[in-house]
């Protein structure tokens, strides 16, 4: 197995298994959280509005294409 499969196992029972620990999580982290995960996600909202026309286009195209596919088929 990959070395960085042993290391993530490790890690994960060490904190598993820890006991105590002196640490804390700053206050304002959430804050810093959102502000770098909202502007993702509203980017990726905007790709999907924008395109949105291109994305249900391609499936009704492979929607119709398996449709017409069939109808072809039972023609012949």
């Amino acid at each position: 197995m990959p070395r960085i499969f042993h290391l993530i196992i490790v890690v994960l029972i060490n904190c598993i298994f820890t006991n105590h620990a002196d640490a804390y999580i700053d206050p304002n982290t959430g804050g810093f959280f959102f502000q770098t995960v909202a502007p993702f996600v509203y980017g990726i909202l905007g790709v999907i509005v924008v395109f949105w026309k291109r994305i249900t286009g391609f499936f009704k195209g492979l929607i119709g294409r398996k449709k017409d596919h069939s109808k072809s088929s039972q023609n012949e």
